[in-house]
């Protein structure tokens, strides 16, 4: 969805079998991170054992992005959880292994993958 030059961030979660899956498409930047986080905070509040964030629709990412995605897995390790990205080839990809980020998390390039 496009609102005068800007994509706007569109979230939804649904549980798949012992995961839940939460999928982020637009921009994910300092305007809407506290709109993710919460969003997050919701499907690691379900309990399921595993968290996928399918970033494949997210058209940008900044820093502050980052942040709530390394907060939240060092957050779900400590209660011995796991978290997985969906983050095929593109920009969100390659943010992460420009900060260094990427070797932190499981990635894959499906969903399916990602469930497997």
């Amino acid at each position: 969805m496009r609102n005068m030059g800007v994509d706007v961030l569109e979230m939804s979660r649904h549980d798949h079998g012992g995961s839940v899956v939460v999928r982020l498409s637009g921009e994910m930047d300092v305007d809407n991170v506290s709109q993710v986080r919460k969003c997050l905070d919701e499907a690691v509040a379900t309990n399921e054992p595993r968290l996928v964030v399918d970033l494949t629709g997210l058209t940008f990412i900044d820093t502050t992005g980052l942040g709530v995605l390394v907060r939240l897995l060092a957050s779900l390790r400590e209660r011995g959880r796991t978290m997985a990205l969906v983050a095929p080839d593109g920009l969100v990809l390659r943010r992460l292994r420009r900060t260094n980020l990427a070797p932190l998390f499981a990635i894959y390039d499906t969903l399916p993958e990602a469930l497997a």
